[in-house]
């Protein structure tokens, strides 16, 4: 057999077990998590806003990883218009014991002016109403089962309530 015929037939033989792990996969390349803020770290305020640490624990209750318990930590920005910007690392235990590192970074409600300003009112709270979030995952594992995360990205939206301390965020591979 001629090296090209060989390597053609290695290559489609790739591209076929490649298509049926994807198309297995398909099904279940999404994920929600129900996410809990339990503290935060007051930064203060830094030249494009007030910068705090929020920190949070989650589960998975749809789609891919089903029962992933998560902790993470959010390096959040209230910038000057009221925009909040989400830099959010963390990981994932699933239940068969893998973990899965996890990176978001997206933006959190619409522009507020003046909502910086209220921040610091003494008596100010969030109100208490779902803000809308929206933005970009990441994930890393070793885990052969979980490979393909390593080189997908999962387009996101959500809510956040800021005054229940609560948010679910869903998550979709924007892999064909």
């Amino acid at each position: 057999m001629k090296k090209p015929l060989l390597v053609a037939i290695m290559v489609a033989l790739v591209a076929a077990l490649g298509t049926a792990i994807a198309d297995d996969a398909a099904a279940e390349r999404y994920m929600v998590f129900e996410i809990q803020h339990v503290g935060q770290d007051f930064i203060g305020l830094v030249p494009e806003g007030i910068r705090l640490d929020g920190h949070h624990t989650g589960v998975v209750t749809e789609g891919l990883n089903v029962g992933a318990t998560s902790r993470s930590t959010d390096y959040f920005l209230y910038r000057h218009d009221g925009v909040g910007v989400m830099y959010t690392r963390g990981f994932a235990v699933h239940p068969d014991g893998v973990t899965i590192a996890m990176t978001l970074k997206g933006f959190l409600g619409e522009p507020m002016p003046g909502l910086l300003e209220a921040m610091f009112d003494p008596a100010f709270e969030p109100p208490d109403v779902d803000v809308s979030l929206h933005g970009a995952a990441w994930f890393e594992t070793m885990a052969p089962q979980y490979a393909f995360l390593n080189h997908t990205v999962f387009g996101c939206v959500g809510t956040v309530n800021l005054f229940q301390n609560v948010g679910r965020i869903t998550c979709r591979s924007l892999a064909p």
